[in-house]
């Protein structure tokens, strides 16, 4: 079994490459637009966790703009 902030990390990274693959978004805008990091990315595919608070930082934004793109699906 994973210790928890390793299976954390690791399903907090898929859950950014998911949403990179699903929106088309490149990595290094992606880490810009979300905290103002465009290296952001790279570091977590190097192995970075990151800290709650940028975590929390990144979820928003991902949760941000899934919430736009389905508000611009429902009005077509």
């Amino acid at each position: 079994m994973l210790p928890i902030m390793d299976s954390y990390s690791q399903a907090f990274r898929a859950r950014v490459e998911t949403f990179l693959e699903t929106t088309g978004l490149k990595a290094s805008e992606f880490g810009r637009q979300a905290i103002g990091d465009p290296s952001f990315v790279l570091s977590l595919r190097r192995g970075r966790s990151p800290t709650l608070a940028t975590a929390d930082k990144v979820e928003a934004y991902m949760a941000r703009i899934e919430s736009d793109e389905a508000k611009r699906r429902n009005r077509k």
